[in-house]
């Protein structure tokens, strides 16, 4: 990604981060750890991101059950 976007680098290396675990993507998720690291980002701004896509995976699933809650009222 260019430098001089709307996002800083920390901005976007979270971003990057965030979209690799909910892609489930290794190689991308090791990248970015280590370009967080390298970037000396703040561990709790590391966690911080990763709560926000345990919390939106979660949603997602609670989403995608729907189908499974309805069944179980039409008994």
């Amino acid at each position: 990604m260019p430098a001089g976007g709307a996002l800083d680098e920390e901005t976007r290396t979270l971003i990057y981060l965030a979209s690799a675990l909910a892609a489930s993507s290794k190689a991308c998720i090791q990248a970015m750890a280590n370009k967080a690291k390298m970037q000396s980002i703040a561990p709790e701004k590391v966690l911080e991101t990763v709560r926000i896509v345990r919390f939106a995976l979660a949603t997602k699933i609670v989403g995608d059950a729907e189908p499974v809650f309805e069944a179980l009222q039409k008994e």
